[in-house]
């Protein structure tokens, strides 16, 4: 029987069991469930069955596990009921790889983060509750246990809120939508919407909790509002008149929340009321990026709360929104994430800062205080391409930069900080941003196998192996499970295309 360490990732013993030459067999295949009781094991024909004996010990530390076999049996034990399931993903890997005879192995592992984030834009373009559950089924079994659900933008507003029915009567349909690459001038002629009922949307929030998945929602604010307001355009600084529209391309839009207008703090205030029946996470995520300030510089409105309120910049104007904002979500027990621009105007230290402009927001935010979530656009946006030669590779249209799987397995959160500001560390996240992913297969394309080489940096950091040996352990434990699924993973980084 071979030990593990701090296992790397779910993939923890198959690297180094190569040829799966093991000395235990079961009779049985395995099928990983969510139930974290207990799994029965037991194939058709066979003439004996066994269980895997689970049991929780509470001497671990919550999402830790301890996977042993030997002596005919499986025995895995986790510091809470999310430690067992996770043991089972390794599981089902290593079963992946070896069928019915299994190797006697010890493997002990733990995370090293406990925010190990997949986020998905279902508005630019959607994606139906069936493709939001298996999306959660890809992130569980690289035990990922955030789901950062996108669901207001320009392009269309995609949860139900039954204060404010226009948000999916008009705001959730835009009149067509862009062909081809940024600036193409080119549309496609055909309305496109959809959105999420709040009994879909808290379908999903049960499905992913039996994953031990999270599901935190963004509402965006105060900028990628033109859906909103489109929907209701008393909001916005041009006023009720004015001809706002869900936008049909991609890019940041002038328009914004009228930051002036006491109504806007009641209709967010009203849609949060909701999200929060459906979402029970402990933060909800309030957006903040990319926010232009223009209109904020011509309203009326909003320069008179500045002269009323003292403020030397518009910049502060958005501060402003975020803190009633996290004052009223804090009365419901709630917490902010927000995009790293809600620094500029400055933040509570009580404020979760998710550094999306590679890793700076992130530091500043860390040696401030906050705690913090690293998604660097370098190492953790999937929506980029994989290789350099992306045309002669076949590659499918993406917005742009170069992110091949050896660079994400590269990252590391930790870069510049010193031990105190390590601990403001709390989680890594991937994005994956959808003007130009219309479809779910197009999804799993950018998403594996670099999901694979994010969630190793968030279940192993230090630990890591040198790239080929992931890349093989990937081959061996990883891929068998994506074409059993079905999925339609990227396979540059294996025919050795860069």
């Amino acid at each position: 029987m071979k030990k593990f360490t701090s296992a790397l990732l779910a993939l923890a013993a198959l690297a180094l069991l190569a040829s799966c030459g093991g000395n235990e067999t079961v009779p049985a295949d395995l099928s990983i469930v969510p139930n974290p009781v207990s799994m029965q094991i037991g194939g058709k024909g066979a003439k004996a069955t066994a269980k895997v004996v689970t049991r929780i010990d509470e001497t671990l530390a919550p999402e830790a596990y301890i996977l042993r076999i030997a002596d005919g049996k499986i025995e895995l034990a986790g510091g809470s009921d999310a430690g067992v399931f996770w043991g089972r993903q390794t599981l089902a890997q290593i079963q992946s790889q070896c069928g019915r005879k299994l190797p006697g192995v010890l493997i002990e592992d733990k995370p090293v983060f406990s925010y190990r984030g997949a986020h998905l834009d279902c508005c630019r373009h959607f994606f139906t509750v069936d493709e939001v559950k298996a999306f959660i089924d890809m992130m569980a079994l690289h035990k990922l246990n955030v789901f950062h659900w996108h669901l207001t933008e320009d392009q269309g507003w995609r949860a139900e809120i039954k204060k404010y029915p226009r948000l999916t009567e008009v705001g959730s349909v835009r009149a067509e939508t862009l062909v081809g690459h940024y600036g193409s001038d080119e549309y496609d002629g055909t309305p496109y919407g959809g959105f999420y009922t709040q009994d879909q949307m808290r379908d999903v929030v049960a499905y992913a909790a039996e994953r031990f998945i999270t599901v935190i929602p963004e509402i965006e604010m105060p900028g990628h509002a033109s859906a909103a307001l489109a929907s209701y355009p008393e909001l916005g600084c041009r006023g009720k008149d004015y001809p706002y529209k869900v936008q049909t391309t991609w890019g940041v839009f002038p328009e914004v929340l009228c930051v002036g207008n006491p109504e806007t703090f009641q209709f967010l205030k009203d849609v949060l009321d909701e999200i929060c029946d459906i979402f029970p996470s402990e933060y909800i995520h309030i957006g903040g990026d990319e926010a232009p300030r223009e209109e904020w510089e011509k309203c009326p409105k909003c320069q008179a709360l500045m002269k009323e309120k003292g403020f030397k910049r518009e910049a502060e104007l958005q501060s402003y929104l975020n803190n009633v904002i996290e004052e009223y979500l804090a009365g419901k027990g709630r917490k902010i994430i927000g995009w790293d621009e809600i620094l500029e105007g400055g933040v509570s230290q009580s404020a979760t800062v998710m550094s999306w402009r590679g890793v700076k927001g992130g530091i500043e935010a860390a040696k401030m205080g906050n705690d913090v979530i690293m998604t660097p656009n370098g190492y953790c946006y999937f929506d980029h391409y994989q290789t350099k030669g992306r045309e002669e590779n076949g590659e499918p249209l993406a917005i742009g930069g170069y992110l091949p799987l050896e660079k994400c397995y590269s990252f590391n959160p930790y870069e510049g900080l010193n031990d105190e500001e390590k601990a403001h560390i709390k989680g890594v996240q991937a994005n994956m941003w959808t003007e130009y992913v219309a479809t779910f297969d197009h999804v799993q394309h950018m998403e594996l196998p670099r999901m694979a080489a994010l969630a190793e940096v968030a279940w192993s950091l230090d630990n890591r192996t040198a790239y080929d040996d992931f890349l093989a352990r990937v081959t061996e434990g990883l891929l068998p499970i994506y074409q059993g699924r079905g999925y339609n993973y990227a396979d540059y980084a294996f025919k050795g295309i860069e």
